[in-house]
């Protein structure tokens, strides 16, 4: 009896074990992957791919009247679990290269700087993204 209960044991522990390297195998996306190595999260979170947008670091002395002004005035960048609702990829690439303005007449802040391909990867990936109640929920809490 007591070995059955040894080789149940030992079973269960290597069925759990490789579920979890199982998990730890899933592949990113190519977009997904190209979003977090260009630090896109450092201003944007995506709810439905478990991306949080990073922590602002704390202003240096001086810095912080400056900060708190520009945080009132600013509008924080949206979450984009969504963003494939309203946009299309091709409209993403312009804007991401500066080309295409949001209808409040902005500019994305940063030129993305990847590669061409890379360019087209992300925008595909962005385009997927269509989960509008995430994107509501995780901009609420903005």
């Amino acid at each position: 009896m007591r070995t059955l209960s040894l080789t149940v044991a030992a079973a269960l522990a290597l069925a759990i074990g490789a579920t979890v390297a199982m998990a730890a195998d899933v592949k990113k996306p190519d977009g997904q992957v190209i979003f977090e190595t260009y630090k896109c999260n450092s201003c944007h979170s995506i709810a439905t791919a478990v991306i949080e947008k990073k922590k602002a670091a704390a202003p240096e002395e001086g810095e912080e009247a400056a900060a708190a002004t520009t945080d009132k005035t600013k509008k924080a960048p949206p979450d984009l679990s969504a963003v494939g609702v309203s946009h299309k990829a091709d409209w993403m690439t312009a804007f991401l290269m500066k080309k295409e303005k949001t209808k409040e007449g902005k500019l994305h802040t940063k030129k993305f700087k990847g590669t061409d391909d890379e360019l087209k990867k992300i925008t595909a990936w962005l385009e997927s993204l269509k989960d509008v109640k995430a994107a509501e929920k995780a901009n609420a809490k903005k």
